[in-house]
């Protein structure tokens, strides 16, 4: 058994208590895609106080619209990476047609997603943000989150199991159904992997309030 079997379902309804809408605050701008210079556009937008960034590639053929319902499911403590994706040079939450197969990447430096991926997605790529941001304080936490794995004795997932950064954004995912689901869950989650719970807690925590390193981290 995997947290992901556990409260994995509890994600099927989540986010349906946040009342927070996203507005656009401007826009939209012609803009060139970071990732391949193809046109797109973009909006400044803001829910429940976090100012924010869209981008969307032309060849996506997505309305900014359709984007509201997945950031309004995220859990307010997960939206903290709309700013951080939204920096100086940065696309804040950039949708393409294709990104080689895979649904999304994310990193302090960008979020890129493609038209399908919904919420659960966000707040995957929502761990590898904030511990790339938390690694600019705090070198080491891949190696500490990877000594810390035996000691709590249960998978997160499958595809966690793969690698220390992906089991942590795995685990960032399953906090958030958890966080969303309520204190019940919370406690649960923290039983099951206390381990983890404590550090990825802290991460929660301290990399929102990180500035940005002067040399963009750029790993995908």
């Amino acid at each position: 058994m995997r947290l992901m079997d556990i409260y994995g379902p509890r994600g099927r309804a989540i986010g349906d208590k946040n009342l927070e809408e996203v507005k656009i605050l401007a826009g939209p701008e012609p803009a060139v895609m970071l990732n391949d210079r193809s046109p797109g556009r973009t909006w400044r937008a803001e829910i429940g106080g976090i100012v924010f960034r869209i981008t969307i590639q032309d060849l996506a053929k997505l309305e900014v619209e359709e984007l509201f319902d997945r950031i309004r499911r995220m859990p307010p403590a997960y939206r903290v990476v709309l700013p951080i994706v939204s920096e100086e040079g940065k696309a804040g939450l950039a949708v393409y047609a294709d990104l080689q197969g895979a649904a999304a990447h994310g990193s302090q430096d960008y979020l890129n997603i493609i038209p399908k991926a919904g919420t659960r997605v966000l707040l995957h790529e929502a761990g590898h943000i904030l511990e790339q941001r938390y690694r600019t304080a705090h070198g080491d936490v891949l190696q500490r989150w990877e000594a810390l794995i035996p000691g709590d004795n249960i998978s997160v997932s499958r595809y966690g199991d793969t690698v220390a950064h992906e089991d942590l954004a795995e685990f960032a995912l399953v906090h958030a159904l958890c966080l969303d689901s309520g204190e019940e869950s919370l406690q649960a989650l923290r039983r099951h992997s206390p381990r983890r719970f404590e550090l990825w807690s802290d991460i929660l925590k301290v990399a929102p309030q990180l500035e940005a390193p002067e040399k963009p981290d750029v790993r995908p």
